[in-house]
């Protein structure tokens, strides 16, 4: 049995425009551009602040060296 067939939708006949938003239905969207900008901010700063792993410096390589310059 054949489906049936459907008819291509006609093109809409109006445009949509944009309208300007006003200031008081951006303020949710800015407000939350700006968090998000202060959390990565945060973020980027604890990765800058976080001690280097270096694993030469270890406990036992300190002690040998130590003992060495005495």
């Amino acid at each position: 049995m054949p489906f049936p067939r459907s008819r291509p939708s006609p093109p809409a006949a109006e445009y949509v425009y944009r309208r300007e938003l006003e200031t008081t239905e951006l303020l949710p969207a800015m407000g939350v551009g700006v968090g998000v900008g202060l959390a990565a901010f945060y973020v980027a700063r604890l990765f800058l602040q976080r001690t280097p792993l270096d694993v030469r410096g270890s406990r036992s390589d300190l002690r040998s060296r130590r003992a060495g310059e005495g």
